[in-house]
This record gives C-alpha cells, structure tokens and sequence, in this order.
C-alpha cells in the first residue's frame, strides 16, 4: 500500500458547516475506492496566493489516505478535479511516519514555540553563552589611544 496525502481547498461562497459536508463527502469517496483514511486536518479558511476566477479566500483540508490500487487514484483525481465544490486539489505520495517520529516533530514544534513565545515577550529561550563585556569608559579609551599615537614605531 501507497500512502498519499491529498490537500483540497474549498471555496469561501460555502460555509463553514457546508465546508465540513463536502469533507465529509470527499472522505467518503475516498473510502468507496478502497482508500483507507489516516490522519486528517482542517487548516482553516485562509487567503488564497493569488484569485481564482473571483475566489479570493477558501477551507483548506489535509487528509492522509492509504491506496493500492494506481488506477483508482486516477480515478479519485478526476472526481476531484471535476468536483464544483472543490476549486483546487493535489495528491502526493508522502512517507508514511513512524510513531518515534512522530514525537521528535511534536517535540521540535514545541520547542520552536517555546522560542518564538520567548522571543514575542523579548525573553532568551537559552541562557546567555558568553559573559557580559565590561564598559569601556570613553575617557579610558581616549587616554589608550593618545599613547599608541605616541609610539615612534607606526607602520
């Protein structure tokens, strides 16, 4: 088995309950070909990179599926490129994840919210690795530089 993951984006003239109906029939498509449905993700409505045709905005749905079968994929392709309620849609093979790897990537986006938490409130995420430079007074600086001036052995 092939594990694929389809990300289809559903225009905003929808709802948001209409949204979740027309995932609900994409999912149950998917299992009538014999795909068997993994982890899937409502992304939200966000603001398309560019309009298509007068959509500006649209729902955004992640699902991982599983597939034998090359040629009900194609299938599955046609229906969603033929589908109204869908305005875009892409299938790509993807690596199926272990567990262990699962719980490095959860543990990595913690921590890089941790980070970007400390650095919104102007925290350091990690204690300082070098120590503090003293000051230089103005006045010393001056008085060093007076006597390297000095010196008859300038290059």
């Amino acid at each position: 088995m092939v594990n694929y993951e389809l990300l289809y984006i559903i225009p905003n003239q929808y709802t948001e309950d209409e949204a979740q109906k027309i995932k609900t029939k994409i999912d149950e498509m998917l299992k009538s070909h014999g795909a068997i449905l993994g982890v899937g993700e409502n992304l939200g409505k966000k603001k398309l990179a560019y309009s298509i045709g007068q959509v500006a905005h649209g729902y955004y749905y992640l699902t991982e599926f599983e597939l034998e079968d090359g040629v009900k994929l194609k299938e599955i392709n046609d229906y969603l490129r033929l589908n109204k309620e869908i305005l875009r849609a892409q299938i790509v093979i993807k690596k199926k994840l272990t567990p262990e790897e699962i719980e490095k990537m959860k543990k990595r986006e913690a921590h890089k919210a941790k980070a970007a938490a400390a650095l919104a409130t102007g925290t350091s995420a990690k204690p300082a690795s070098k120590p503090a430079e003293k000051k230089i007074d103005i006045k010393n600086l001056d008085e060093k530089l007076e006597e390297i001036l000095k010196t008859d052995d300038l290059v």
